[in-house]
């Protein structure tokens, strides 16, 4: 079943590990998800996006162990920062680690999901299908649609 979304805001992923991205751009193309996927690998340059944009976002998947800027660390910027945080733009957390020093950590950073990374295609694509569902179901602030 395709998943159906009144959102038509691109889809943000923020990951380092270009096997994966092409495993999740997959994936959503699998799944008929007609969202713009913007994809980045660095979390500063995600950063200065999210700065500068005036673009609304569907939401916002970000692996945690990245070299330059972690996840972890650019969530707290995100949130240390209220013009970008009263985007609420959901901000979601990829990890291979399901430790739970780790997940405090994001959910005491205000991520609105933890996920581990799937590691078969159609793991990405449940998860994928059950996020996107999930967040097109959810009603968030006018100012934020």
């Amino acid at each position: 079943m395709t998943p159906t979304t009144s959102n038509s805001n691109p889809i943000i992923i923020i990951d380092d590990d270009t096997d994966d991205l092409e495993l999740f751009k997959e994936a959503f193309k699998e799944l008929g998800i007609e969202n713009e996927i913007l994809v980045f690998t660095d979390g500063f340059k995600f950063y200065d996006f999210i700065s500068t944009t005036d673009r609304n976002s569907f939401f916002i998947f970000c692996d945690i162990n990245m070299n330059r800027l972690n996840g972890f660390e650019l969530k707290k910027m995100i949130f240390d920062n209220e013009e970008i945080r009263l985007k609420c733009i959901p901000f979601l957390m990829l990890s291979t680690s399901s430790a739970s020093a780790s997940v405090l950590e994001a959910y005491s950073l205000n991520v609105q999901g933890y996920f581990i990374k799937p590691n078969t295609v159609q793991g990405i694509k449940d998860m994928f299908d059950i996020v996107v569902k999930y967040w097109s179901l959810s009603q968030r602030p006018a100012s934020a649609q």
